[in-house]
Protein backbone atom coordinates (compact mmCIF):
# COMPACT_ATOMS: atom_id res chain seq x y z
CA UNK A 1 0.00 0.00 0.00
CA UNK A 2 1.64 3.26 -1.10
CA UNK A 3 1.08 6.59 0.54
CA UNK A 4 -0.11 9.62 -1.36
CA UNK A 5 2.35 12.48 -1.65
CA UNK A 6 1.43 15.52 0.40
CA UNK A 7 1.24 18.83 -1.47
CA UNK A 8 4.06 21.22 -0.72
CA UNK A 9 3.98 24.99 -0.43
CA UNK A 10 6.10 27.28 -2.57
CA UNK A 11 9.01 26.96 -0.14
CA UNK A 12 9.00 23.13 -0.41
CA UNK A 13 7.58 22.64 3.09
CA UNK A 14 4.17 21.07 3.65
CA UNK A 15 1.84 23.54 5.26
CA UNK A 16 -1.89 24.01 4.66
CA UNK A 17 -1.42 27.79 4.26
CA UNK A 18 1.72 29.39 2.85
CA UNK A 19 3.43 31.73 5.27
CA UNK A 20 4.97 34.91 3.97
CA UNK A 21 8.00 36.66 5.42
CA UNK A 22 7.18 39.80 7.43
CA UNK A 23 8.72 41.77 10.26
CA UNK A 24 6.06 42.84 12.78
CA UNK A 25 6.43 43.70 16.44
CA UNK A 26 3.71 42.07 18.52
CA UNK A 27 2.85 41.81 22.19
CA UNK A 28 2.37 38.31 23.61
CA UNK A 29 1.02 37.23 26.99
CA UNK A 30 0.91 33.73 28.42
CA UNK A 31 -2.66 32.82 29.32
CA UNK A 32 -1.58 30.59 32.22
CA UNK A 33 1.43 32.50 33.48
CA UNK A 34 0.33 36.02 32.61
CA UNK A 35 3.93 36.76 31.55
CA UNK A 36 3.98 39.55 28.98
CA UNK A 37 6.71 40.28 26.46
CA UNK A 38 7.50 41.65 23.05
CA UNK A 39 8.06 39.36 20.10
CA UNK A 40 8.68 39.71 16.38
CA UNK A 41 6.61 37.90 13.78
CA UNK A 42 8.96 36.67 11.06
CA UNK A 43 6.40 34.87 8.89
CA UNK A 44 2.63 34.98 8.82
CA UNK A 45 -0.43 33.30 7.33
CA UNK A 46 -4.12 33.20 8.08
CA UNK A 47 -3.49 30.02 10.11
CA UNK A 48 -0.43 30.95 12.15
CA UNK A 49 2.90 32.68 12.52
CA UNK A 50 6.57 32.12 13.13
CA UNK A 51 7.89 34.35 15.90
CA UNK A 52 11.15 35.27 17.59
CA UNK A 53 11.39 36.00 21.32
CA UNK A 54 14.22 36.56 23.75
CA UNK A 55 12.97 33.74 26.00
CA UNK A 56 11.85 30.37 24.66
CA UNK A 57 8.18 29.38 24.53
CA UNK A 58 6.79 25.97 25.44
CA UNK A 59 4.86 23.85 22.91
CA UNK A 60 1.22 23.51 23.90
CA UNK A 61 1.10 26.82 25.81
CA UNK A 62 -1.71 29.23 24.94
CA UNK A 63 -0.87 32.87 24.28
CA UNK A 64 -2.70 36.08 23.63
CA UNK A 65 -1.10 37.80 20.61
CA UNK A 66 -1.74 41.49 19.96
CA UNK A 67 -1.15 42.86 16.46
CA UNK A 68 -1.15 46.62 15.98
CA UNK A 69 -0.61 48.03 12.50
CA UNK A 70 -1.05 51.55 11.11
CA UNK A 71 -3.94 50.35 8.93
CA UNK A 72 -6.12 49.06 11.80
CA UNK A 73 -8.15 51.24 14.18
CA UNK A 74 -7.94 48.79 17.05
CA UNK A 75 -5.34 46.12 17.73
CA UNK A 76 -6.20 42.58 16.61
CA UNK A 77 -5.96 40.27 19.62
CA UNK A 78 -5.93 36.52 18.93
CA UNK A 79 -5.42 33.41 20.99
CA UNK A 80 -2.67 31.14 19.70
CA UNK A 81 -1.23 27.77 20.67
CA UNK A 82 2.53 27.25 20.52
CA UNK A 83 2.84 24.46 17.92
CA UNK A 84 6.63 24.10 18.13
CA UNK A 85 9.54 25.88 19.77
CA UNK A 86 13.31 25.93 19.33
CA UNK A 87 15.91 26.62 22.01
CA UNK A 88 17.55 30.06 22.01
CA UNK A 89 20.55 30.67 19.80
CA UNK A 90 23.04 33.50 20.02
CA UNK A 91 23.02 36.21 17.35
CA UNK A 92 25.62 38.72 16.18
CA UNK A 93 23.64 41.46 17.96
CA UNK A 94 24.54 42.61 21.47
CA UNK A 95 22.33 43.89 24.29
CA UNK A 96 22.79 47.17 26.22
CA UNK A 97 25.56 45.54 28.30
CA UNK A 98 27.52 44.31 25.27
CA UNK A 99 26.51 40.67 25.76
CA UNK A 100 25.49 38.54 22.78
CA UNK A 101 21.72 38.59 22.32
CA UNK A 102 19.87 35.30 22.09
CA UNK A 103 16.74 34.61 20.03
CA UNK A 104 14.31 31.70 20.36
CA UNK A 105 11.92 30.78 17.55
CA UNK A 106 8.45 29.30 17.79
CA UNK A 107 5.49 28.52 15.57
CA UNK A 108 1.98 29.60 16.55
CA UNK A 109 -1.40 28.28 15.42
CA UNK A 110 -4.15 30.90 15.66
CA UNK A 111 -7.59 30.31 17.15
CA UNK A 112 -10.26 32.71 15.89
CA UNK A 113 -13.11 33.62 18.26
CA UNK A 114 -15.47 34.64 15.45
CA UNK A 115 -15.62 35.38 11.70
CA UNK A 116 -14.88 39.09 12.25
CA UNK A 117 -11.43 38.19 13.64
CA UNK A 118 -10.70 36.07 10.54
CA UNK A 119 -11.73 39.01 8.35
CA UNK A 120 -9.52 41.39 10.36
CA UNK A 121 -6.53 39.06 9.88
CA UNK A 122 -7.31 38.68 6.17
CA UNK A 123 -7.42 42.48 5.79
CA UNK A 124 -4.15 42.89 7.70
CA UNK A 125 -2.49 40.28 5.48
CA UNK A 126 -3.75 42.13 2.39
CA UNK A 127 -2.15 45.39 3.58
CA UNK A 128 1.15 43.55 4.09
CA UNK A 129 1.26 42.56 0.41
CA UNK A 130 0.06 39.01 1.01
CA UNK A 131 -1.52 37.47 -2.08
Amino acid sequence: MGSAALPKGRDGHFRAHDRRPVRLAVHIAGQRSGAERQAHVIDLSIAGAGIETEEPLVPGDRLSVTFATPTMWDPLVLTAVVAWAHSPRFTAEVDAFGRPRSIARAGLAFEYPDPSAVLAMFEMLATLGYE
